[in-house]
């Protein structure tokens, strides 16, 4: 009985302490369960994009310090059809745990209850499901920021700083739908402003992106507001900003990169939301290995964002953005 206490304490600590070497010293490991459980990570992006990069070292990390196997799958470019594809493969194998990205909830519906209903626990990462609680997949837990709260935030940031003759939002993942929830944040904000917003489909190609909103603001150049959901749509629109010499555009993001860190430093963009991504791939195996283990689940989201990053805390977050953590 000690050994569970001293156990579950450890458990806590590690997901509550996932950087004490930051801190002056190296964590003790925890020890390791009885058994090592297989669990899989599935979202809706790549190694290749900075955010998912870091997700995917939060897993790993977890990984290590609680003694068990972690896969993460997940698409080059987004695609529905690979994305589900990938959760059936994971279901399949009939793992210990699933944490998955509700990017379509009716097209991952199907498989994900499946999940539930052979007893494989699922946990809701980055993207939840937005239906009332009786009629989403009945997953036990969801690690992510508030959706619709990322883009009011976001749109808000941008009216204290100026009031916009028009704003527009490049989503870099059309369907998507925290990519829709977060643009429908933003619209709310620009309705109650009287100020006129559309939202501008592009793709997970930053060529494409590049050429859409460079179109996009060459037919409606009194567009004074730039809104991006992602590094994939805020590097082209930087680039896009300085060849057409729009020192008037104010840019407003979501997620971080190095790049984009640098642009806010250098004022060529005014913001960005972060969500503490590397706890949405950290967090939910602790969750998974305390579920496997004994049973326990938090109750509520937890929720790893929005918070805004701007020239006033740049310095501070592009630390850890540069050791991989952000």
């Amino acid at each position: 009985m000690k050994r569970r206490y001293v156990l579950i304490l450890s458990v806590l600590m590690a997901l509550l302490l996932p950087f004490a070497a930051f801190a002056g010293g190296a964590a003790e490991e925890p020890p390791e369960p009885d058994e090592e459980f297989q669990f899989y990570v599935i979202t809706h992006g790549g190694a290749a994009d900075p955010f998912w990069a870091v997700v995917i070292r939060g897993a790993e990390d977890a990984a290590e310090r609680f003694g068990v196997n972690m896969t993460y799958l997940g698409p080059e470019e987004y695609d529905v059809g690979e994305f589900v594809d990938m959760i059936e493969t994971a279901v399949a194998a009939e793992p210990d745990g699933i944490a998955v990205t509700i990017t379509d909830q009716s097209a991952v519906e199907p498989p994900l209850r499946e999940a539930i209903d052979r007893g494989i626990p699922v946990v809701a990462i980055n993207v939840p499901d937005d239906r009332p609680h009786g009629e989403r997949i009945p997953y036990l837990a969801y690690v992510g920021a508030d959706e619709y709260e990322v883009g009011v935030q976001a749109a808000r940031r941008m009216f204290d700083e100026f009031t916009p003759e028009r704003g527009v939002v490049l989503i870099h993942e059309p369907g998507h739908a925290g990519h829709e929830a977060r643009s429908a944040g933003m619209e709310s904000v620009f309705e109650e402003e009287g100020v006129p917003f559309e939202r501008l489909s592009g793709s997970p190609d930053a060529a494409e992106n590049f050429s859409a909103l460079e179109a996009y603001l060459t037919a409606n150049p009194e567009t004074d507001a730039v809104f991006t959901l992602g590094p994939l749509g805020a590097h082209p629109a930087l680039a896009v900003i300085d060849d057409l010499g729009r020192d008037d555009i104010r840019l407003g993001a979501v997620d971080l990169s190095e790049e984009m860190l640098q642009a806010i430093d250098d004022g060529r963009q005014l913001f960005t939301i972060e969500q503490q991504q590397y706890l949405q791939g950290y967090l939910p195996i602790g969750l998974l290995t305390l579920y496997n283990l004994y049973g326990l689940i938090p109750h509520d989201d937890i929720l790893t964002g929005p918070a805004v990053v701007d020239a006033d805390n740049v310095d501070i977050v592009r630390e850890m953005v540069e050791a991989g953590y952000r």
